[in-house]
């Protein structure tokens, strides 16, 4: 949970997801993780995806045009960057690649780099005025909380940029044994329940 936490109301009306998809597998443990969160919210909400293995981002050259001109230099994400901005709740759901985020989900937070030259090289202020929560959802071949741990690591920093707090992270690992998952697909179904009924950031 973030060190300061406000109280505020459950949403009444219609509330907008973001998910950022970073596996290649449509039917794996990180699809089932996730489908268990989108099962758990409200029917009311408008749930939009972003495949990164479908739809891979240009990686950031630091071409540093985002330091003096607001928006990219590539096009190819100006959509998603729309649906950014307007999201109350983004959902980032992963494998962990050697302690890290798969190469074109990597490739996307990098260029949250826009966020970072707005807040940092033009002083805007949030750089993103609509303040969202976050969720992470991993999963790992391996039987260690340290790929999930790292990737949470990760994206904290890029949260702070996007006017978003992390209030939510389930690293499921065992994968490659096969280990029943269904204790961390309850715990998804939980989460997105609680974010409705309880204090969130």
């Amino acid at each position: 949970m973030c060190a300061n936490t406000a109280k505020k109301e459950p949403f009444s009306g219609d509330f907008k997801v973001l998910v950022i998809f970073g596996s290649p597998r449509k039917n794996g443990y990180t699809a089932r993780l996730l489908n268990a969160f989108l099962d758990g919210l409200p029917q009311n909400a408008v749930i939009d995806r972003y495949n990164c293995f479908q739809h891979p981002p240009l990686p950031c050259n630091d071409c540093r045009y985002c330091h003096s001109s607001e928006g990219c230099a590539y096009s190819d994400l100006d959509d998603f960057y729309l649906k950014l901005k307007k999201a109350d709740l983004l959902v980032f759901a992963a494998p962990v690649y050697n302690l890290s985020f798969p190469a074109p989900m990597k490739a996307l937070i990098d260029r949250m780099q826009i966020y970072w030259a707005a807040r940092f090289k033009r002083n805007v202020r949030p750089p993103i005025r609509h303040a969202k929560t976050a969720i992470l959802l991993t999963t790992c071949g391996s039987d260690s909380q340290d790929g999930g741990e790292m990737l949470e690591r990760q994206l904290k920093p890029v949260l702070t940029i996007l006017n978003a707090c992390l209030t939510h992270t389930i690293h499921y690992t065992g994968s490659d044994k096969d280990r029943p998952a269904e204790m961390y697909m309850k715990q998804a179904s939980d989460a997105a329940q609680s974010f409705f009924s309880k204090n969130y950031c």
